[in-house]
């Protein structure tokens, strides 16, 4: 997974990247239950909210309650990695009480997965996949809480994909959308855009970055964490706002589609990315 988005931010820099990076109409329609940006979003949108606040604040409580975890958290970048791996371990404990899930295997090494960070799973035979991080290519990540950033995000998945096929309403099939289309469609959702909007990641990247940034006190570094969709300003609110979006539009306020609105808003990422 994380290696896709390094793919689509090394794209952006050459001559097609706008194709590399925006949101795709024709693509998003292949499977539109899957996308945050579709219509089929909507009731997704309405439900998801309180639902992810309750379980993101339980879990950043459990955290605080444990100080010396917590000071442990706050000074992450500036340990070295075998601490790195306690506090990601614990992290990963916390995480699975506070979502009220069946733990998923988690494999922290150097092997198992090419990518920094990866959720491996089988729609064929769903459980509660596994959760897998690479220590070699997380240390040489320039952002010093990606570990942290991605082992929170990668955890959440696995949350996502038990609820996706235990239960039968909005959220639960929206999830399961988005999981399939990353399995059977995985040749077309090739744009950086494309990827982070499906709902399954762009709430998984709005969970980890809120949960992180509410213990560092807004200092992380989530740029390359999700789409401006899934990332907060200082004051906690999302820098791209869907259910806002998808309320105005249902009020007659807008007219324009959600995903055409979105790639006016996205720019601004895109520009801070090429500018990098």
């Amino acid at each position: 997974m994380k290696m896709l988005l390094l793919m689509c931010v090394l794209s952006i820099q050459n001559s097609f990247a706008l194709d590399r990076y925006f949101a795709n109409e024709e693509v998003q329609r292949l499977a539109p239950e899957a996308f945050a940006l579709q219509p089929e979003a909507s009731e997704f949108h309405k439900l998801i909210g309180e639902k992810s606040k309750r379980e993101r604040e339980l879990f950043v409580k459990l955290i605080k309650e444990d100080s010396a975890l917590l000071e442990k958290i706050q000074k992450y970048k500036e340990l070295v990695w075998e601490e790195k791996e306690k506090v990601l371990r614990q992290v990963f404990a916390l995480e699975v009480k506070a979502l009220g899930m069946k733990a998923p295997e988690l494999i922290i090494d150097k092997t198992t997965t090419k990518n920094e960070a990866y959720f491996d799973f089988d729609i064929t035979n769903p459980g509660t996949g596994r959760v897998l991080l690479n220590i070699d290519e997380l240390e040489k990540d320039n952002n010093p809480h990606a570990g942290l950033l991605l082992l929170i995000h990668e955890t959440r998945h696995s949350a996502q994909f038990q609820e996706a096929f235990k239960l039968n309403n909005p959220i639960a099939r929206a999830y399961k959308a988005a999981f399939s289309a990353q399995k059977n469609h995985v040749k077309a959702i090739t744009s950086f855009s494309d990827f982070l909007t499906l709902i399954n990641e762009y709430e998984a990247f709005q969970f980890g970055n809120y949960v992180v940034s509410l213990l560092l006190n807004g200092q992380v570094d989530t740029l390359g964490m999700g789409t401006f969709a899934s990332q907060y300003n200082e004051d906690y609110t999302l820098k791209i706002d869907l259910p806002k979006l998808f309320k105005d539009r249902e009020e007659g306020s807008n007219t324009e589609t959600i995903l055409n609105i979105f790639n006016k808003l996205e720019r601004s990422q895109y520009d801070i990315l090429v500018g990098q």
